[in-house]
C-alpha cells in the first residue's frame, strides 16, 4: 500500500513541478502571433502535454520543416509544435536538428485542447 501511494505521489508531483504549459501561435520561426498566448494549469492538461512529448517517436534523418504552428513552453523546456488533423510533430528548441512524431491520440488530444 505504501509503495502504491509513493508511486502515485511521485508521478503526480512530476506533472505539478511543471505547473503550467504556455502555448503561443507562431507567425514563423521567430515571431509569435500577437495575443495568441494560451496557458494551461490544470494538472490533467499539463500531464497530457507532458505525455504527448515524452511518448513522441524520433524521426530518422535531418529535420526539414515548415514554420511551426505553435511554440510550447513547459518548465525549462521550449518546443516547436506542428499540428494537422490526426497528426503532429514536436521539436525541442535545444535540438533543432531532430523532430519527433506525436502519437495519433496525442495529436488529437493536443489539437482539441488548442482549438
Amino acid at each position: 500500500m505504501f509503495l502504491v501511494f509513493t508511486l502515485f505521489f511521485v508521478s503526480g508531483c512530476s506533472s505539478e513541478n511543471i505547473g503550467k504549459v504556455s502555448v503561443y501561435e507562431m507567425e514563423n520561426y521567430t515571431d509569435i502571433k500577437e495575443d495568441s498566448l494560451k496557458e494551461f494549469t490544470k494538472v490533467e492538461v499539463v500531464s497530457e502535454f507532458k505525455r504527448a512529448i515524452e511518448d513522441a517517436e524520433q524521426v530518422l534523418g535531418i529535420a526539414d520543416t515548415i514554420a511551426p504552428h505553435y511554440k510550447v513552453e513547459m518548465s525549462e523546456e521550449s518546443y516547436f509544435l506542428w499540428l494537422n488533423e490526426g497528426q503532429g510533430s514536436v521539436m525541442n528548441l535545444k535540438d533543432t536538428h531532430t523532430i519527433y512524431t506525436l502519437s495519433k491520440s496525442s495529436a488529437k488530444t493536443i489539437n482539441e485542447l488548442l482549438n
